[in-house]
């Protein structure tokens, strides 16, 4: 296996059942699960490489037209500046999200205390408000909801569902925001009228770098990571979220976390 430097050999399991068939079945057990890290470690580095590559090439290619064509009108030389620029933004954005996601793959830890979930969700509707482009942001209900959590992380996930609800909402549409407090449970629901997600689709939406056609279409500067992060969140804190959408009628987020006690 050292020479080969292939987590794919595997050690012959003697017969019987005797405590050598039982180290080597071990061994491989090993194996099979760092085959499967390193599988997973080589294709992320691999769609990290493959996004990164876009924004990258954009603004090299402004920055080139910038320097080399010096006579270009000046209302070129804006929109090759602002072209530049908003690569740039997207690139922050995605080195990000990678950090956010490389922080979850090595298992640190998230700084908790107890967070007033509704008051965060206020603010996260404030935010997201700002970032509507003619769609109505609407709270629907709102319950007190004490959890123990990381603050920041908390709003990061919220403001996820909502960046995403507008995104693929039209801009007469409508996304609601409810917080229901049930016994030990906080329920945060985000339900828009957008363009909802197929069929095929629905089971790879939390997967990293996974966009549909239709959403690659609609947000052509987005990571694919939102999605991937705001189940780590909710993972983190002991919750779960789960999305029902059908195409053409709207997409529902549901996100529960376990209050404080």
């Amino acid at each position: 296996i050292a020479r080969s430097r292939r987590f794919s050999e595997r050690v012959p399991v003697p017969s019987g059942r005797d405590e050598m068939a039982q180290m080597a079945a071990t061994f491989n057990a090993m194996l099979d699960s760092l085959q499967d890290a390193y599988r997973l470690q080589q294709r992320f580095v691999a769609d990290a490489s493959h996004e990164l590559r876009a924004p990258l090439t954009a603004i090299q290619a402004n920055l080139d037209l910038l320097e080399h064509q010096p006579d270009l009108l000046p209302a070129d030389r804006q929109e090759a500046a602002a072209e530049a620029s908003r690569e740039a933004q997207r690139l922050a954005r995605q080195v990000g999200d990678l950090l956010t996601l490389a922080r979850a793959d090595a298992g640190m830890p998230l700084h908790k205390e107890r967070v007033e979930l509704d008051r965060g969700l206020l603010e996260s509707i404030a935010d997201a408000r700002h970032l509507a482009r003619g769609q109505r942001v609407d709270l629907a209900a709102l319950e007190p909801s004490l959890v123990n959590g990381d603050p920041d992380r908390l709003k990061q996930l919220i403001l996820i569902l909502l960046d995403n609800a507008l995104k693929y909402t039209p801009a007469a549409g409508r996304v609601a925001v409810a917080l229901h407090r049930d016994g030990a449970t906080a329920t945060l629901t985000v339900q828009d009228t957008g363009v909802g997600i197929a069929p095929d689709d629905l089971p790879h939406v939390f997967e990293r770098f996974y966009r549909s056609d239709p959403a690659r279409a609609r947000d052509p500067g987005g990571t694919g990571l939102g999605l991937a992060i705001a189940r780590w969140i909710a993972e983190e804190h002991g919750g779960t979220i789960r999305i029902e959408s059908r195409p053409g009628r709207g997409t529902t987020v549901v996100v529960c976390l376990p209050t404080a006690t």
